[in-house]
């Protein structure tokens, strides 16, 4: 398997604090069967990841650590991408880093509401050769609340990325569900650890023998590889609000 979006890169953002706690990590993660981890720290303001040449050096870095200490772990660089108005350009200067260095960009979105720019900036990315692949849209409560955003940014040719622990229930019943259903409707076409520490890793890859390989293996390993992905046609949701507000 391949996790697309995992902070196992340590002391750059709110994942892996220490080298040894990134390597616990990694074991956790090759326990459950997976080969290839891309490496996605925030591109937030108080993230300390830097640019695309600091990233692939610090994967080359924590790459040698695992290769130590034997851990049997394949590290590809890449970054979850904030959205900003100046995304794009800070893109095509390697400012911010996509995924493996190919044309796929982990993108994220506020947890609280959508900026008024966001379809301007999805735009503006596949214009210039970047597919957006959306970072836990199950938990952006606006489209949680409104799957038919997902809906349309699907249709434009972006794909969604779903964390492991929202359809195992670990953010609540109501995550679980919601994620359930942009499965149901075809609108998630990764599911991904977004690990934070050991723990997390550990444990949120047992759905892989739930008949979902194409999500945990056959399209990550197209994305890391630049690929072309094609995507099942998404079904529109029928009614607005799943559940109407989840978020309080």
């Amino acid at each position: 398997m391949i996790d697309l979006h995992n902070h196992i890169l340590p002391g750059v953002d709110d994942g892996a604090r220490s080298v040894e706690e990134a390597c616990d990590m990694a074991r956790a993660l090759v326990a459950q069967g997976v080969t290839q981890v891309c490496c996605t720290p925030h591109t937030t303001d108080w993230a300390k990841a830097g640019d695309e040449a600091s990233i692939r050096q610090r994967v080359a870095d924590l790459q040698s650590a695992l290769d130590h200490a034997g851990i049997g772990l394949k590290l590809l660089p890449g970054a979850e991408a904030h959205i900003t108005p100046t995304l794009v350009g800070d893109v095509k200067r390697h400012a911010v880093a996509t995924l493996n260095g190919g044309p796929y960009l982990l993108l994220e979105f506020p947890y609280d509401s959508l900026p008024p720019f966001y379809e301007q900036v999805v735009f503006d990315l596949q214009v210039n050769g970047i597919r957006p692949v959306i970072a836990h849209p199950e938990r952006i409560a606006p489209i949680a609340e409104d799957a038919r955003i997902l809906y349309e940014l699907v249709r434009r040719g972006c794909l969604a990325q779903l964390t492991a622990m929202s359809l195992a229930g670990g953010f609540g019943p109501r995550i679980r569900e919601v994620s359930e259903l942009m499965l149901e409707h075809r609108l998630i076409h990764v599911i991904a650890s977004d690990a934070h520490d050991a723990d997390a890793g550990g444990r949120l890859f047992a759905l892989a023998g739930t008949g979902r390989q194409d999500l945990l293996e056959t399209t990550p390993e197209a994305i890391v590889r630049g690929l072309p992905v094609e995507a099942p046609e998404p079904m529109e949701p029928k009614r607005r609000h799943f559940f109407g507000r989840i978020f309080g």
